[in-house]
């Protein structure tokens, strides 16, 4: 039993050891939430939804003015033979700029010695988003959740 005791003990020793040695920078923290970011924005900002939502703003601006009979779906049929592949990717760099500039003002990661934890600022609240142990960082939020977050 005694000998159990110290194997047990060792082994738990070596693994804190590793645990602390190997923890994740914070750096590493900030790129899996960019990489979760990519994600998004690359799912939400595509030529339809960019079309999509000219034609909605060009739509309300056209009533705005008082302009009668032309909708967002006449609109929206106008634009699709417009290539907008510049402006998506002008769209996409834009929403990375934006999160890389989010990030860094509002995400901490805390160090607790054996493992790391980013903290993302929201409404207030200090919302755990990564947790990083043995040399990787795992995302706890998926990219629904970030898409909630977005619309509110």
């Amino acid at each position: 039993m005694k000998k159990l005791f110290i194997i047990v003990t060792f082994v738990l020793g070596l693994a804190l050891v590793a645990m602390v040695l190997t923890k994740p920078e914070p750096k590493e923290h900030y790129d899996a939430m960019i990489g979760l970011a990519q994600n998004v924005v690359d799912q939400e900002v595509t030529s339809d939804n960019v079309k999509k939502t000219m034609a909605q703003m060009g739509a309300e601006k056209l009533a705005e003015l008082g302009i009668e009979g032309i909708d967002e779906a006449t609109l929206e049929q106008l634009g699709t033979d417009i290539d907008l592949t510049e402006v998506t990717e002008l769209g996409k760099g834009l929403a990375m700029n934006t999160a890389g500039f989010y990030l860094q003002s509002h995400m901490k990661v805390r160090d607790y010695h054996v493992v790391t934890i980013g903290l993302l600022n929201y409404e207030g609240t200090n919302l755990p988003v990564t947790i990083g142990i043995m040399g990787k960082v795992f995302v706890l939020i998926d990219e629904g959740h970030v898409k909630r977050m977005l619309r509110q």
